[in-house]
Order: C-alpha cells, then sequence, then structure tokens
C-alpha cells in the first residue's frame, strides 16, 4: 500500500488548501465549561443538555455527555442530538450517529457551536423523515476541555458511541438500542473504528450498519504523504498534537521542526483551513522526519488505521472518483485489506465526485443501505 503514498501526496497540493472548516459559530461558551466536581458517571451520561434551533418538525438539543478517553479517564464530551416531534414507535427510535469530518483541534472548530447546527448534519431531513434520532458528537476536546486527539481511533469511537448512548438517556427522544453509523473523512474514520469497538465499548446498543464517506481510513500512508508535501504540512502539525493528546510519547518534537513547533499554537485557536494556510506559506521547513521511519509513529500510526480489526456490522463504503484529498486508490486498497478481515462490504466509487460532493453523489444509496439494515434485510457483499 505504500505504492500510493507518491499518488496521494500530489493529490494534496492543490486540494486541502481549497478545503473548508466547519461553521464555528459563538455559541454559550459556559455550556461546555466542566464543573470541577464532576464525578465520573457511566460513559453516555449527560452532564446537561440545552433546546436548540431545529429543522421543521423536529426537536434538538445541544448535550455535554461522560466518555472515556483511550486510556479510560472519565472526560466530558460535547455534540448535538435531534429527534422527530411525533411519537416514537414501541421499542423505541433507532439511531444514527453522525461522525464529522476535520475542523481542526481547536475548541471554536466544534460543530456543536453553529446556531444551525441541527439542520446543517448531512441528510437530516431525510434521518428524521424515515424516523432516526440523529446523535452528533464533536469529539474529545473540540469544545471542551482538553486538545483533540485528531485521527486518535479509539477517542473518536468514544465519541461517537457515547453520544448514542447520551442521546437514550434525554428525555424526549424515545431511542433506542438499534445503532447506525455514518461518518465523512475524518469522520468516516471515526466511524468504522466506532463500528469495530461497538461490541467491546458499548454492547447494550445493537450495531446494525456503517457508513464510511471517503474515509481517512490508511493512516499508516496517508500521514508518511502529507509529511512529504508543502500544502499537506498543516495536516502533520495536527496529527502530532493531536496524538500527543493520546499519547504522550508522541513528542511532535521527534517530526516536526522547532519552528513548526513554535508556530503550532495557531492551531489551539483556529480551525483546519487557518492552520494548512499558515503552513502552506511558510518558507522554513516544518517537518524533520518521515513519520514512517520515527519510532512511535509507526507503530501507533497502524493502531490507528482501521480494518485490522472485524467491522462490526456490514459496511457501505463511498468514494468519488475524482477525490484529491483522499484518492480512490487509496480507498481500493483499503478495501481490499478490509475485505481480508472477512467483513461483509459494499463499495461504490461514483464518477465525477470529488471529496465534498461524494455526499450528493451517495445520498440515494446511503439512506437504502442504512435502511435494509434496520430492516433486517440481507447486506449486499461485493468484495472480491
Amino acid at each position: 500500500m505504500r505504492r500510493l503514498a507518491p499518488l496521494l501526496a500530489l493529490a494534496f497540493a492543490p486540494a486541502l488548501i481549497a478545503s473548508g472548516s466547519a461553521a464555528a459559530g459563538t455559541g454559550a461558551n459556559d455550556f461546555y465549561a466542566v464543573p470541577e466536581s464532576l464525578a465520573a458517571a457511566r460513559p453516555g451520561s449527560l452532564i446537561r443538555a440545552a433546546r436548540i434551533e431545529a429543522p421543521d418538525g423536529a426537536k434538538a438539543w445541544r448535550v455535554l455527555y461522560h466518555s472515556r478517553t483511550v486510556d479510560g479517564r472519565d472526560i466530558a464530551v460535547s455534540g448535538v442530538v435531534v429527534a422527530p416531534e411525533d411519537k416514537p414507535p414501541k421499542g423505541g427510535r433507532p439511531i444514527l450517529s453522525w461522525a464529522h469530518g476535520t475542523t481542526g483541534i481547536a475548541d471554536v472548530c466544534a460543530p456543536s457551536k453553529s446556531p444551525t447546527i441541527a439542520s446543517s448534519i448531512p441528510y437530516v431531513a431525510d434521518f428524521l423523515k424515515a424516523g432516526y434520532v440523529v446523535a452528533a458528537t464533536d469529539y474529545e476536546g473540540l469544545g471542551t476541555p482538553g486538545v483533540h486527539p485528531f485521527l486518535v481511533g479509539d477517542s473518536e469511537a468514544h465519541g461517537v458511541l457515547d453520544a448514542a448512548r447520551a442521546a437514550r438517556r434525554l428525555d424526549g427522544t424515545g431511542a433506542g438500542r438499534d445503532l447506525v453509523v455514518f461518518g465523512h473523512s475524518q469522520g468516516g474514520h471515526a466511524a468504522l473504528f466506532a463500528g469495530e469497538r461497538a461490541r467491546s465499548y458499548a454492547p447494550e446498543l445493537r450495531l446494525d450498519g456503517v457508513v464510511a464517506g471517503a474515509p481517512a481510513a490508511d493512516l499508516d500512508v496517508l500521514i508518511p504523504a502529507a509529511s512529504a508535501v508543502k500544502p499537506a504540512f498543516g495536516l502533520m502539525v495536527l496529527v502530532s498534537k493531536g496524538f500527543q493528546a493520546a499519547y504522550p510519547e508522541a513528542d511532535p518534537a521527534t517530526v516536526l521542526t522547532p519552528g513548526a513547533i513554535a508556530e503550532s499554537a495557531i492551531a489551539e485557536d483556529h480551525c483546519v483551513t487557518d492552520v494548512i494556510r499558515q503552513f502552506a506559506g511558510t518558507a522554513d521547513p516544518v517537518v524533520a522526519r518521515n513519520p514512517a521511519d520515527t519510532p512511535p509513529w509507526p507503530d501507533l500510526l497502524h493502531e490507528n488505521s482501521a480494518g485490522h480489526r472485524a467491522a462490526g456490522a456490514p459496511l457501505l463504503v463511498v468514494q468519488g472518483a475524482a477525490d484529491q484529498i483522499i484518492v480512490r486508490g487509496l480507498t481500493d486498497a483499503w478495501v481490499q485489506q478490509a475485505c481480508g478481515e472477512h467483513d461483509v462490504l459494499d463499495y461504490h466509487v461514483y464518477d465525477g465526485a470529488d471529496h465534498g460532493s461524494v455526499l450528493t453523489a451517495a445520498r440515494n444509496d446511503v439512506l437504502a443501505f442504512l435502511a435494509a439494515r434496520l430492516e433486517r434485510k440481507p447486506a449486499r457483499n461485493n468484495c472480491p
């Protein structure tokens, strides 16, 4: 798979600069403050919830809930829950846990801080019409104390699964135990890890299916490639700071230059577009060493690459043929690897679709796949 790195590196050059960050909004920052005396509680337990603007026919809340770090510490994570207003069916509504793409690692980049977030989740009107409760995590460290562990799989999985748990504990949602997970880009990575971890981490939930759109699945290839091209150096800064938040041994000084480390403070209060622009525009060296050859990075990147464990549920992977960020060749190779785990996997590639527009192109297939999973229909498997 390493032969894909040069192709991926070339693709990053025009594309990452153009990729936007989610609207940060202002939000009520005191909502995200964690009480100093907060006692540990079961993952998914609610700390607080507040009603926010919702789509027509729905109700929505900003939520703060208990979750866990990769080393098991109790933390607070924020997010959003959206539910239909009508009466839930017997047995409860299915939960759709949405995993968002890269926004950054700073608190201002938390999607739930946008006043229109409940209407901005992809396909949210379709999900509500179909009777889903939609849960959308911000991930650990976005909005709440600490640095977001960017592309750390277990951290993302905990946020995604505990958001679903929080939706069940919120009065007025009618959420049951059936769960489907959907994510795009970084969120595709998060969705895959949520699937792999669901049975052991959240056994009370019944995971029925996982959708990954243009997933940043294979960090073994993606991150070394990002270290090789200037327009992607900002991604290296986000990864180095995010991994250090989860793994103290992942010192950014092992892969970044002293000058880059000094400038990396921009990531603490700016979102992804500003970080990418900052490091793409510098004339100074940024990457000191290739993480593929610099311990402890090879082991950590492999540990946080999806597909080395059973998927946990049938998968749908959707990919744009014209994607210049997560290029098709990378996802093709990852799908082959995942199929080797004997997963049930349906892979769709959309001609002309790029990294963002794949969500538009795949809409009908995603909705049909999720509906079929909840109806217990046999899943299509197009693994070779």
